[in-house]
């Protein structure tokens, strides 16, 4: 209690001190004032009285602190005044760290035997009963989309995709089941996109210009319906010919091989752009069924 006391009596005789200090430099500004800039007086003045403000707050903080501290053990027992995070971290009074020092002490620093707290307690739980749900979700009942699940059910949508393209029956046209096509309208439909297209190359009677003449039996890639189909569809990128793949429809490709070998020997020999390639004698192909479908545009 003296030691309080003391304190009290320092902290009361700076703060008289201070005053003093104030009006010494108020007497001392104003005995000066006809000699200094008035409104550096005035600057000088409310940095002091700014500074005793702050002095006056520590002061009565420091007062308000001696006094918790003389409360001591009368206090409100610890139980009843700990907070909501003190509760949440498991956060103890420095006053239990001689209940809570353990037997093992080194170089001066001894080790405490503090809780674990409880928001750890409920993570660490927490990841037990998640891993308890996950093993009986993905792997006991198994309707959990696990890795093998997944690619079952990918394979169901492939397979769903399938049967619609092959129920359209246009999609999955490639050089293995391609078929001739003899609809006058699906050819002549095609016959507008070739002069549109490649009539700049092959020219507009397919004579041959810059690419070669395509109504002679003679093929640089083949001459049968799937080698032409391919030749369109993936295209001759070292001879300047595009992949129409992506362009034209798998369909469009087919009736488009189907017009080429129908305008076989409409160019006489000599016309047009010399003969390329390999002599090729045309073989029966099978024919595609008919269909009333008119839509050969390309893109």
């Amino acid at each position: 209690m003296n030691k309080h006391s003391l304190l009290s009596k320092k902290a009361c005789s700076l703060l008289a001190l201070l005053s003093l200090t104030g009006l010494s430099q108020a007497q001392t500004l104003s005995d000066t004032g006809k000699f200094m800039n008035f409104g550096i007086n005035e600057l000088l003045w409310t940095i002091t009285l700014i500074l005793g403000l702050i002095l006056l707050f520590l002061i009565f903080v420091m007062l308000r602190l001696m006094k918790e501290l003389k409360k001591g053990e009368a206090a409100v027992p610890e139980t009843e005044k700990r907070t909501i995070m003190e509760r949440i971290l498991s956060l103890r009074p420095l006053s239990d760290n001689a209940k809570l020092t353990m037997d093992h002490r080194y170089d001066g620093i001894e080790e405490l035997d503090n809780p674990t707290p409880p928001w750890f307690n409920f993570l660490f739980y927490g990841t037990i009963i998640f891993a308890i749900v996950y093993m009986v979700k993905y792997h006991v009942i198994g309707d959990g989309m696990v890795q093998e699940n997944e690619y079952q059910a990918e394979m169901e949508e492939w397979k769903a995709k399938t049967v619609a393209n092959q129920a359209a029956g246009t999609d999955l046209i490639d050089e293995t089941n391609v078929a001739l096509v003899s609809d006058a309208k699906l050819l002549a439909a095609s016959a507008e996109i070739f002069k549109v297209k490649c009539a700049v190359c092959h020219g507009e009677k397919a004579e041959g210009k810059n690419g070669p003449k395509l109504t002679d039996p003679y093929w640089i890639h083949g001459g049968e319906l799937k080698d032409i189909f391919k030749t369109i569809n993936q295209g001759v990128p070292e001879k300047g010919m595009i992949a129409w793949k992506g362009i034209l429809k798998p369909e469009e490709i087919q009736n488009m091989a189907s017009y080429i070998l129908s305008i076989q020997g409409t160019v006489p020999d000599g016309v047009g752009a010399e003969p390329q390639g390999a002599l090729k004698t045309a073989e029966p192909v099978k024919e595609a069924p008919s269909s009333d479908t008119t839509s050969t545009s390309g893109s």
